[in-house]
């Protein structure tokens, strides 16, 4: 028997055209995209609105197209071999894991949740990475009460953690396994700030405060930008300095056994007869 390439491969040529996984994929990370832009470039939507109303509407569709996507991606993959029973197994397992690490609270608000969607995604590739973050978030949502219109778009921001990971290792080949834990303790400290950074996205459209920190349309996108770097200064930017922090020395620890242990896993049940 010989090694087959890491799950999840990239596809390239007809056979990536013709295959409906990857247009799913597609699919799925347009409709985050969208549901993140949208209040920015559909001003109707922001009427009447506020930061404890935002997204009431459009919440429930995004999360029911999300669900429903995921869930024939996974369908999809099964069918034409990307994953397989063992691998839907792990994906269970971490997502299920991912959910309780959540749930303990460190110090500032930071917690044990990231650094394993980090790791699967590395080890499984972004595929696997995507739905592990959208699985794990949800499931977690459900443990600690945490559902409402922001679930859709904080499982797109973890989806898209998971997602960068697959693609950072396929970025980085066959390095050292030093090189890879410290690519991966990179990626948990940026994510520390990009989660928070991305998430404030969903409610900042809504949000009414003074001139230097609001969004207003037709402002370019300089001065726009100007305004979101002063809110997330003020209202994000010492929490998830914590949160990046933790998440480094977490894989620091535990990144290198771990993730040797993720990718002997992927290497055993990934296969094929020569």
């Amino acid at each position: 028997m010989a090694a087959r390439a890491p799950a999840y491969p990239s596809a390239s040529g007809l056979s990536g055209i013709f295959d409906p996984g990857q247009w799913l994929f597609a699919a799925l990370n347009i409709i985050g995209l969208v549901a993140y832009l949208a209040p920015f470039f559909a001003p109707g939507l922001r009427e009447g609105g506020s930061a404890n109303f935002a997204h009431k509407t459009d919440a429930p569709l995004v999360f029911a197209a999300t669900a429903a996507l995921c869930l024939v991606l996974v369908v999809a993959d099964l069918t034409a071999g990307g994953l397989n029973s063992k691998s839907l197994a792990a994906l269970g397992v971490l997502a299920a894991l991912a959910a309780v690490l959540r749930t303990l609270t460190l110090p500032a608000g930071a917690n044990l949740y990231f650094f394993l969607v980090i790791l699967g995604g590395y080890a499984f590739g972004p595929r696997m990475g995507f739905l592990l973050g959208a699985l794990s978030f949800f499931l977690s949502a459900v443990i600690t009460g945490g559902i409402g219109p922001w679930l859709p778009f904080q499982m797109f921001a973890s989806a898209w953690m998971g997602m960068s990971a697959g693609w950072l290792a396929g970025f980085l080949g066959r390095r050292g396994r030093r090189t890879e834990v410290a690519a991966v303790v990179l990626l948990g400290f940026a994510w520390g700030l990009l989660f928070g950074a991305i998430t404030n996205l969903w409610s900042w459209p809504f949000f009414a405060a003074g001139p230097d920190t609001s969004y207003q349309a037709g402002l370019g996108p300089a001065e726009t930008l100007r305004r979101y770097w002063n809110y997330y200064i003020l209202t994000s930017l010492g929490w998830d300095l914590l949160r990046s922090l933790c998440n480094a020395a977490v894989l620091v620890i535990v990144g290198g056994p771990l993730l040797r242990a993720l990718l002997r896993f992927r290497q055993r049940f990934s296969f094929e007869l020569d």
